[in-house]
């Protein structure tokens, strides 16, 4: 008999974020596990409002491993961390639901994962919207306050020496 594997699973949107909060809210849950159970996979700048899970190689990583029965516990930090997209949540709950997967979300205070498709569903929406907003918001700002060059900058002198 095979040993089901227990997977933290972290995403953090753009390289310039840190993974640190994420990983220290899942430690806790990884020290309860044996190493040799543990699977850690970590997404570096992957946006989930930007790439559908066909274009996130970690997370259909993840997925195959879910449909071959590998898994038996995801802790990850919230929803948002997993999808934005409110049918790509969906169907991932109900593949870790077939398989028996239990998810963990190791943020302090937030909603766990329940059985009820009507709440994940009403979750999935929620996080769906949050990320339109993010992504509306940003967009606004870089319209507002469009990127610039801050700090010093070297300017080349011209010589002004002419030959008669």
């Amino acid at each position: 008999m095979k040993t089901l594997k227990v997977v933290a699973h972290r995403r953090i949107s753009t390289e310039s974020q840190d993974l640190r909060m994420q990983e220290s809210a899942d430690a806790p849950y990884r020290e309860q596990h044996p190493s040799n159970q543990l699977v850690i996979i970590n997404e570096h700048g992957v946006s989930a409002n930007k790439l559908s899970i066909k274009d996130r190689p970690k997370m259909q990583k993840l997925i195959k491993m879910i449909k071959n029965n590998e898994v038996k516990v995801l802790y990850t930090f919230d929803r948002s961390r997993l999808f934005r997209d409110f049918y790509e949540a969906n169907l991932f709950l109900s593949l870790c639901k077939k398989h028996n997967v239990k998810i963990i979300f190791t943020s302090s205070g937030h909603q766990q994962a329940s059985d009820s498709t009507l709440i994940e569903g009403v979750m999935n929406i929620v996080g769906d919207i949050e990320g339109e907003n993010i992504a509306r918001r940003s967009a606004e700002a870089r319209k507002r306050f469009p990127a610039q060059k801050f700090g010093y900058e070297k300017k080349k002198k011209l010589n002004n020496t002419s030959k008669i």
